[in-house]
């Protein structure tokens, strides 16, 4: 794991309140490679349990947390504040 990882401007740190899609709000866990795809990584514990795991993907744990509460993005897809989306008819 990495202390921050950068998209462009932008570092997220491990502890840092962070948005998936600018609207799904979490926290960073984990930062860096992994084994199921290169590149870098942003492990999160959502809010909600809407998430996709436990922290662990394939039998590898990076973090922690409730089965359901963590996902794993790419930093282009988070944002440190909420982004809402406004639909007009």
């Amino acid at each position: 794991t990495t202390d921050t990882v950068t998209d462009g401007a932008v570092d997220y740190r491990v502890g840092e309140k962070v948005w998936v899609n600018g609207n799904k709000p979490g926290y960073v866990h984990f930062l860096g490679d992994t084994q199921f795809a290169p590149g870098q990584w942003v492990g999160i514990v959502l809010d909600e349990a809407i998430g996709k795991n436990d922290g662990s993907v394939a039998g590898v744990q990076y973090f922690q947390c409730e089965d359901g509460r963590g996902i794993f993005t790419r930093p282009s897809k988070l944002t440190k504040t909420a982004i809402y989306m406004m639909t007009h008819k």
